[in-house]
């Protein structure tokens, strides 16, 4: 088990892919912006609190940090124009960041487990085939959400949501998950 990551790992400038599951790493060290090949990072059962910056500079199209003490989303995620895949469910968030929109290749959003009660309308902007945003204290589904073309999979139980989200149901191709209550 690493308590954090090795120095020697940011040398392998080639790296593609890096597995870091279930560990007890607290922080990412900005050397990891040496990997400039880098496109899966699984950072999930681990002990963060917080993604580095750096993080974002990297070709990244796979990011996954579920399962740790994430209580935000570095601003610079926007950055991150390859990710296709971005899982940080089972964590601490309780709002995400509005540069979330500027993310214009991703297809899988995973939020679920966290402190988040509202949705940017930013998300509108991406080609999200799946959003996963049970399990939080969502209230409202805005309703600019209807525009999401793409949208495939919503799954949105277990949210304090005021009433049925009619709104959705105008999506075009969805197969919503759609469990209410909380």
């Amino acid at each position: 088990i690493l308590t954090e990551v090795p120095t020697e790992l940011c040398h392998f400038v080639s790296l593609e892919t890096l597995n870091l599951y279930h560990n007890c790493i607290k922080i990412i060290p900005d050397a990891i912006v040496n990997l400039q090949m880098l496109t899966y990072l699984n950072l999930s059962r681990n002990q963060l609190s917080s993604l580095p910056a750096c993080l974002c500079g990297l070709p990244l199209k796979v990011l996954i940090a579920s399962n740790n003490k994430l209580g935000s989303l570095p601003e610079e995620i926007g950055q991150l124009k390859q990710l296709m895949e971005l899982d940080v469910s089972c964590n601490e968030i309780t709002a995400l960041p509005q540069q979330i929109g500027q993310l214009k290749s991703l297809k899988e959003l995973n939020v679920r487990r966290n402190y988040l009660e509202v949705l940017p309308q930013e998300l509108v902007q991406l080609p999200l085939v799946k959003f996963d945003f049970s399990c939080n204290k969502v209230l409202v589904i805005p309703i600019c959400f209807r525009k999401m073309v793409h949208l495939q999979v919503l799954l949105l139980e277990n949210n304090p949501l005021q009433s049925p989200p009619a709104q959705v149901s105008n999506i075009y191709n969805l197969n919503c998950a759609l469990v209410l209550g909380g």
